[in-house]
């Protein structure tokens, strides 16, 4: 069965938050873990550089975020940076821990597709850089901020036949909260065309 990959891109608009292709890591000695782990954060929503995608997250985060795998998602990622259409307008980042090499945090949204929305990631060390390795969780997500901008990107794509588009509608706004949380969290295609139901065709 064809997958159908014409949709994926889609998805970009509320992976947009956290496809962070960050600044790079923060060049003062003196700066604990905290400290950095903020910096990359805060600062990654206003990258532009592809060359950040691979700095500042790790594989797996890469293709959790961008629904695709292998160096296909990192060319998604590396793609995607220099659009900056859906990002938020800031981020607030709050409930850090540390544990060696591994830390956990919450990401709070402002503007852009999930304003309002908190997600929770977890980071990586390896050397002296902080990486984004997963989004973990949602503890708060907009749904109709989410189904609305994934609704109105729908025109924008030529290859969606306007009848598929009608149907994709449809079924994005039945979809409870906790399905789109699935979605997000599984980071793979499949559940995300599962979200549509029977509204792609199967054959081909």
């Amino acid at each position: 069965m064809r997958k159908a990959r014409f949709l994926v891109p889609l998805t970009l608009i509320v992976a947009a938050p956290l496809v962070l292709g960050a600044c790079g890591s923060s060049d003062d000695g003196g700066s604990d873990d905290e400290d950095q782990i903020t910096e990359v954060i805060t600062t990654s929503v206003t990258s532009t550089d592809p060359a950040d995608c691979t700095k500042l997250e790790t594989q797996q985060f890469l293709e959790q975020s961008n629904f695709s795998t292998g160096e296909e998602a990192v060319k998604d990622c590396e793609a995607d940076a220099t659009d900056t259409t859906n990002d938020p307008d800031s981020v607030e980042v709050s409930d850090i821990e540390v544990d060696g090499d591994t830390a956990t945090a919450n990401v709070t949204v402002s503007g852009g597709p999930l304003d309002g929305s908190t997600l929770s990631v977890e980071l990586v060390k390896s050397g002296d850089q902080w990486q984004l390795d997963k989004l973990t969780d949602i503890p708060t997500l907009n749904a109709e901020g989410f189904k609305q901008a994934f609704v109105e990107q729908l025109p924008n794509e030529s290859s969606i036949p306007p009848q598929i588009a009608d149907c994709i509608t449809s079924r994005v706004n039945q979809a409870t909260e906790e399905q789109l949380k699935q979605v997000l969290l599984s980071g793979t295609e499949d559940d995300l065309v599962g979200l549509f139901g029977d509204c792609i065709p199967t054959g081909g």
